[in-house]
């Protein structure tokens, strides 16, 4: 079987969705199928976004980095890239469209529409994240624009993958038929679980970290979405704890906002973006791993870093909310908490309680990690979605 990709978006190297695309791809090539890129490129001679894989057909476009222009600027940029890719596409013969990023993708869906099957990935839920990351009004005029594009990519997709039953509710609730919608977690960097001890953890040794301190840690983008600000407001409540330590750890667009709102905390540490290599040392060194998002955000995303921190089996904290079907899974599994969205004195609570107790494995992590965010078993079931509709 024949499947293209269409891909409007330039190349990062530090995108968490990397590994991600690397394991469908190779799993698509290890069961038989040819597979077809057109991609976006800057010109340059990089080559990152092969991803070191063989056996693909590339076909560049060029297309000028959006840069840090604003929303409109950036969609737009997509959308001329994207309607460029369906002129390309319209010459490629292939049975399925496989669309790796759907909020700018009508064209190529429509390109693909009358002669091949075409399958979408929902990593997140475009207009409605912009929205709750404070971008753009709801019931705005270009929030009305763009969830009129959005609604025909849903339309004339024969099949949509979501990375969270709550993304499918929410999908489902604009219309969208639960018939074509399948849910597949994102996945780590190994099916393997890890416990790295305390006394081996390149990270505890290279920020000299202390075995009689409970860190609560968060690693990962500082953004609009990540709500981290709900975590400084809980240390500020622990900070005449001299046993717990917050430690924040990444960058993002508001990085420095959340800098400057911890001056003068004594508990809190900021530490820069790590080597995705530490990324199981660090939520192992974890008293606590809080995995915040903004009030609503887990209907439209899901961290990517989920199934990595569940792997290592330390106390997770999801600041959710109790009301999802994400916090059910993890209420089932024994895998964690949930707090709410908007409560610092509640998530300072169960920080505190936590860091009474003794450290060790909650077995429950790893259960809910082996039942939905292995690798092995996802990427399959990514290789049957998609090619099930060609056949």
């Amino acid at each position: 079987m024949k499947i293209v990709i269409v891909t409007p978006i330039l190349y990062d190297a530090t995108s968490p969705f990397n590994h991600l695309m690397h394991d469908i791809l190779q799993g698509l090539l290890d069961a038989g199928h040819e597979v077809v890129r057109i991609i976006a490129t800057d010109g340059s001679d990089d080559e990152g976004y092969k991803l070191g894989l063989d056996g693909i057909t590339y076909i560049p476009v060029v297309r000028k980095p959006s840069g840090k222009a604003n929303i409109i600027r950036r969609y737009l940029n997509d959308t001329i890239t994207t309607w460029r890719m369906a002129r390309v596409l319209k010459k490629v013969k292939a049975d399925v469209l496989f669309e790796d990023v759907c909020y700018s993708s009508y064209w190529s869906v429509r390109a693909a529409r009358k002669r091949m099957q075409v399958v979408s990935m929902l990593q997140d839920v475009w207009p409605d994240n912009a929205v709750q990351s404070g971008l753009i009004g709801e019931g705005s005029l270009i929030y009305r624009y763009f969830e009129f594009w959005q609604k025909k990519v849903y339309k004339h997709s024969d099949r949509i993958v979501c990375i969270s039953e709550d993304i499918k509710r929410f999908i489902a609730d604009k219309g969208v038929s639960r018939d074509k919608m399948s849910v597949i977690y994102n996945w780590g960097y190994s099916d393997d679980t890890v416990n790295i001890p305390w006394d081996e953890n390149p990270f505890v040794e290279q920020n000299a970290l202390s075995k009689n301190v409970f860190y609560a840690v968060y690693a990962g983008n500082i953004g609009r979405m990540q709500n981290v600000e709900l975590i400084v407001r809980a240390a500020e409540r622990l900070c005449e704890n001299d046993t717990i330590r917050f430690l924040l750890i990444g960058d993002g667009v508001k990085a420095d906002e959340i800098r400057e709102q911890v001056q003068g905390l004594p508990n809190v540490t900021m530490l820069p973006l790590q080597p995705s290599e530490l990324a199981t040392s660090i939520y192992c060194a974890a008293g606590v791993n809080l995995i915040p998002l903004v009030k609503g955000g887990v209907k439209t995303a899901l961290p990517s870093k989920t199934g990595v921190v569940l792997s290592c089996g330390r106390p997770t904290v999801f600041c959710f909310g109790e009301d999802t079907l994400f916090a059910e899974m993890v209420h089932d599994c024994e895998a964690g908490g949930c707090v709410s969205a908007e409560d610092p004195a509640e998530l300072a609570e169960v920080i505190r309680l936590l860091s009474e107790k003794p450290k060790g494995i909650v077995k429950g992590a790893y259960t809910l990690f082996e039942k939905q965010f292995t690798k092995q078993h996802n990427v399959q079931r990514y290789v049957d979605v998609i090619t099930a509709n060609g056949g």
